[in-house]
C-alpha cells in the first residue's frame, strides 16, 4: 500500500465513525480492565528508500510479511516495513479483556528512538562468550560524543488517522538525518514507518570493515513506544513496548533461517526462569528446524544439493514427513541419528561438519574458538534430545493455522504479535547480528518475557571510557541493565550496509564455494534468477532444459561485488535498493518442481555484470 492511500482511507474511516474517542463504551468490561499493555513488545520495522509505499510486518506467527501492492514502488524503490502497535486492556489477572481502539478510549503515543552506533564501540565477539576482548571506541578522536548520536525528538501522535508526524531533530556530525514517522490508522492504532535505509558519511569517509567504519553513520534505530489510555475517567499508562528498526529484509519470500530472533530470546528467557519451556511439540518446536534448512534451497546453492528439492534430504518431501512425526519405536534410531547430526551448543568442541552449516558468533580465520559455527539454541537442541527419545506431540493437525490476528482469540492475540514480530528475524549468527544483537539473549535486558525493561526514554550518554570490557558490560552496573533509546541497534555494525555486502558464504574456497553461510535468509548468497524462472515456468520446453535452470544459482551480489571490499561496500551504500529480493512466486503445477517457488525479483540494475566474483573474493570478508 502507499502512505497517501493509508492516510486518506484511514481518515475516511474515522470521518465515518465520528467521535475521534469516547468516555468507554464497554459497560461491565471497563470496570474489569485495571491495567493496559502495548503489543507486540517489540515491534520490527525495516528501512527502505521509498517515501510512500509501505507494508506490515507479520502479526500471526508462522506467516511471511504481504506487500500487496509489492515489496517495492513503481520507481524501484524499496517500500518500508511498518510496525503496527495495539494496546490491550487487561484485568487484575493479567488475562486479556479486549483491545482498546479509539472507538471507546482516547490513547496517546509517545515514542523515543535514536541512533547511538558511531558513539558505541566496534564489535569483536559477544561479550557474554569465553575469550571475549574488550571493545575500541568508534570514532575516538570525536571529543563531542553528543554530535555522534542521531537521537529524534520525543513525538506523539493520537486519535484515528493522525499524521504522518516526522521523527527528525536528529544529526550526525552537524548533517540531518531522520529516523522515521509515525501514524495512527482508523482505529488509533500506532503506526511506525522507519527512515530511508541511507548511509551518512559528512566528511566522506573510505569504507573498509564489516562492523565499524569511522566517520559514518545510518538510519536504522530504537527505542521505546508508550501510549497513555484515557478510559471511562480513568488515566492508565500501559506498558511500553519497544520498537526496532533494522535494514531491508532481502527474502520477503523466506522464513527466519534456522534460529530465529524469538528462539534465542525464549532459550534465554528460559535459562533463567523467566518463562516455562512448555511441551515438545512437533508444530512448533521440530518441524521449524526442518523446514528450515529445506527452505534454504532458494538462498544458498549448499543447500539445494544438500536439502533442496527432490534431494535425498527434502524434509518436506511427504514420506520424509512421514518419518519426522513417528513417534514409534521402530522410528527411534532414525530420530536419534538426526538428533546426532546437530551441533551441541554447549561447544565443547567445534564440530565443524555438523548442522547447520552456518558460521557462529565467534567466527575467525584461522580459527580460534570452538563456536566457529552457529548451533541451535540449548532449548530447541534440549526439544530435539526429547524428540529423538518419542517423547513429543504429534500436533500436525494444528499445522494448518490463522493467517490473520481477527482470526484468533482476543486472548491470544498480544501472545501472537509478540512471537511474530521476533519470529521474522534472525537469532544468529551473532557476528554482529544484522537485524538484532547477541545483548537479545541477556536475561538482564527483559522486564517479563518478551517485554523489554525500559530504563530511561532519553538517550542516555554515560562514558564507558576508551574501550569496553566483558566484564564492565556483564556487570550489575553495566550497559545491559535495561535499555534506553538506541541501545539495541549500537552493539550493530555502522554502517549496515558494510556488513549486509560482507558476511557471505564459502570463506574458505578449498573446502566450499557456498558453504558455509552467515544469514542467507536475509541476504542471500546464491539465488533463483528471473530468467530461469520463466523458462522453468515454459512448460513447452524440454524437461531436461527446465530442470538445468532449477538447479542453476547466480551469486545474489554480483551486480556490486567486486576483487576487493572497498569498492564493494561502496556500492551497497549507493546501490543498495537496486539489489535483488527473494519472493514467492506460484511453480508451474507439474511433479518435476515444488509447488511455491522462491525467486530473485524486484532487479533494479539494467544488466547482468559480465563477472561474478562471489565468494571468490581474495580479500577476506571478515
Amino acid at each position: 500500500m502507499t502512505r497517501r492511500a493509508f492516510v486518506q482511507a484511514s481518515a475516511a474511516a474515522a470521518a465515518t465513525a465520528g467521535l475521534p474517542w469516547a468516555t468507554g463504551c464497554g459497560g461491565g468490561e471497563d470496570d474489569r480492565i485495571v491495567r493496559a499493555a502495548i503489543h507486540p513488545a517489540v515491534g520490527i520495522a525495516r528501512v527502505g528508500n521509498s517515501p510512500d509505499a509501505f507494508f506490515f510486518g507479520p502479526e500471526v506467527p508462522g506467516t511471511l510479511p504481504r506487500a500487496p501492492s509489492g515489496f517495492k514502488d513503481a520507481r524501484g524503490a524499496v517500500a518500508r516495513q511498518a510496525a503496527r502497535f495495539r494496546v490491550y486492556g487487561l484485568d487484575r489477572s493479567g488475562r486479556v479483556v479486549r483491545e482498546l481502539t479509539a472507538g471507546d478510549a482516547q490513547i496517546t503515543w509517545r515514542v523515543n528512538v535514536a541512533n547511538s552506533k558511531a558513539d558505541w564501540y566496534d564489535f569483536g565477539i559477544a561479550f557474554d562468550l569465553p575469550g571475549a576482548k574488550p571493545a575500541l571506541r568508534r570514532n575516538p578522536a570525536v571529543k563531542e560524543r553528543r554530535r555522534l548520536v542521531v537521537a529524534a525528538d520525543e513525538r506523539s501522535v493520537s486519535g484515528r488517522a493522525h499524521g504522518p508526524v516526522p521523527l527528525d531533530g536528529g544529526s550526525f556530525l552537524g548533517q540531518r538525518v531522520g529516523l522515521g514517522e509515525l501514524m495512527t490508522d482508523a482505529d488509533g492504532r500506532l503506526v511506525f514507518l522507519p527512515a530511508a535505509g541511507g548511509g551518512y558519511s559528512p566528511g566522506n569517509a573510505p569504507l573498509a570493515t564489516f562492523s565499524g567504519d569511522n566517520g559514518w553513520a545510518d538510519d536504522v534505530c530504537d527505542g521505546p513506544v508508550r501510549a497513555t489510555v484515557r478510559l471511562g475517567g480513568r488515566r492508565i499508562e500501559a506498558e511500553p513496548a519497544w520498537v526496532l528498526a533494522t535494514p531491508p529484509n532481502y527474502g520477503p519470500g523466506m522464513g527466519p533461517g534456522l534460529v530465529s530472533l524469538y528462539d534465542s530470546a525464549r532459550s534465554a528467557l528460559v535459562s533463567a526462569g523467566m518463562l516455562g519451556a512448555g511441551p515438545v511439540s512437533f508444530a512448533d518446536d521440530i518441524l521449524p528446524l526442518f523446514s528450515r534448512l529445506v527452505d534454504m534451497q532458494w538462498v544458498n546453492a549448499g543447500y539445494l544439493r544438500s536439502n533442496g528439492f527432490g534431494s535425498n534430504e527434502d524434509w518436506l518431501a511427504p514420506a520424509m514427513l512421514e518419518r519426522l512425526a513417528d513417534r514409534s519405536a521402530a522410528g527411534a534410531s532414525f530420530r536419534a541419528q538426526l538428533y546426532r547430526r546437530f551441533r551441541d551448543p554447549s561447544f565443547r568442541s567445534a564440530q565443524p561438519r555438523l548442522t547447520p552449516q552456518l558460521y557462529g558468533d565467534a567466527i575467525a580465520f584461522p580459527e580460534t574458538s570452538t563456536r566457529q559455527y552457529l548451533a541451535v539454541t540449548a532449548l530447541q537442541y534440549r526439544k530435539l534430545g526429547a524428540w529423538a527419545r518419542g517423547q513429543f506431540v504429534d500436533d500436525r493437525s494444528q499445522l494448518h493455522r490463522p493467517t490473520s490476528l481477527s482470526q484468533l482469540a482476543v486472548a491470544d492475540q498480544p501472545a501472537a504479535l509478540d512471537r511474530a514480530a521476533l519470529e521474522s528475524c534472525l537469532g544468529g549468527a551473532y557476528h554482529p547480528g544484522i537485524e538484532a544483537p547477541w545483548v537479545m539473549r541477556a536475561p538482564t535486558l527483559w522486564q517479563s518475557a518478551f517485554r523489554l525493561r525500559m530504563r530511561s526514554t532519553a538517550v542516555d550518554f554515560h562514558d564507558w571510557g576508551q574501550e569496553l570490557t566483558p566484564r564492565v558490560a556483564l556487570s550489575p552496573n553495566g550497559p545491559l541493565q535495561g535499555c534506553a533509546p538506541g541501545e539495541l541497534t549500537r552493539w550493530l555494525g555502522v554502517p549496515w550496509h558494510s556488513d549486509a555486502a560482507s558476511c557471505r558464504s564459502g570463506y574458505q574456497r578449498r573446502i566450499s564455494r557456498v558453504l558455509p553461510t552467515f544469514w542467507p535468509a536475509r541476504i542471500p548468497n546464491q539465488v533463483l534468477t528471473e530468467a530461469d524462472y520463466r523458462l522453468i515456468m515454459d512448460r513447452g520446453r524440454s524437461l531436461a532444459g527446465r530442470m538445468q535452470a532449477f538447479r542453476r544459482r547466480h551469486d545474489w551480489e554480483r551486480f556490486i561485488a567486486r576483487p576487493t571490499r572497498p569498492p564493494t561496500l561502496e556500492m551497497m551504500v549507493r546501490d543498495w535498493p537496486k539489489l535483488g529480493m527473494v519472493a514467492e512466486r506460484p511453480g508451474p503445477g507439474d511433479e518435476h518442481f515444488p509447488a511455491t517457488f522462491k525467486v530473485e525479483s524486484y532487479v533494479g540494475f539494467a544488466a547482468e555484470p559480465r563477472h561474478e566474483y562471489g565468494p571468490d573474493l581474495w580479500v577476506p570478508q571478515l
